[in-house]
């Protein structure tokens, strides 16, 4: 089961150890070494990344605040989970209609 947990205060990045994370996700899939991935959305770290950037740049904007521009932040949010799942080599696969 997925949930989200919403939180006021985030770790330290886990590459730069600094206080620059904007979110930070479990994904439900593991690694090679069977540990659960977590992709983490540093403004430092992930900055030449096109879609953390692109996340980034919309958080840096006002864009977590404001609600007519969610539908931009879904779509940017969905290119940066790929993009960080990709380092994993898990890639998206779109399934047909009608299939579950």
């Amino acid at each position: 089961m997925n949930q989200v947990v919403r939180s006021q205060t985030l770790p330290a990045c886990s590459r730069c150890y600094g206080d620059h994370l904007l979110t930070m996700a479990d994904m439900p899939k593991t690694d090679a070494y069977g540990r659960r991935i977590r992709l983490e959305l540093c403004k430092v770290c992930d900055a030449d990344k096109p879609a953390a950037a692109a996340v980034i740049r919309f958080f840096i904007t006002g864009g977590g605040h404001d609600l007519s521009r969610a539908e931009e932040g879904s779509r940017l949010m969905m290119e940066w989970t790929r993009e960080g799942m990709a380092a994993y080599g898990w890639h998206w696969e779109e399934k047909p209609r009608g299939h579950n």
